[in-house]
């Protein structure tokens, strides 16, 4: 019987979510100051936090203007944070479905096929 093979660290999924957060983090600080004229750098970190979120995002297009910025942050920020949410459960589900395919696999060489 062979040993179980060593986990791996997640290293994808570890990265995707430190992107996410640093960018989301970055987000609010530019946003979150009130001011008359346009948040240039708020518009920037929207611009590097939708492609987190999409296809999600997509939708944030289509939004009324009259939505305050506020909505439009949450909308950003959830999408990316969602995506991090469905890469994890993606990866969960493939380990098990690897597990069960290394249960059923016989362990020893495969036999001969009668010619």
């Amino acid at each position: 019987m062979t040993a179980p093979r060593p986990r791996r660290v997640p290293r994808l999924l570890i990265a995707h979510a430190v992107v996410v957060i640093v960018l989301s983090l970055v987000l609010v600080l530019l946003a979150v100051p009130e001011a008359p004229d346009a948040n240039i750098g708020a518009g920037l970190a929207y611009l590097a936090v939708l492609p987190f979120g999409l296809p999600w995002t997509a939708l944030l297009l289509l939004a009324p203007p009259t939505w305050p910025s506020g909505a439009l942050l949450a909308c950003a920020i959830g999408a990316a944070v969602l995506n991090v949410v469905l890469h994890g459960l993606l990866r969960v589900h493939l380990a098990r479905r690897q597990a069960a395919r290394d249960v059923a696999l016989p362990s020893g060489p495969a036999p001969a096929r009668p010619r």
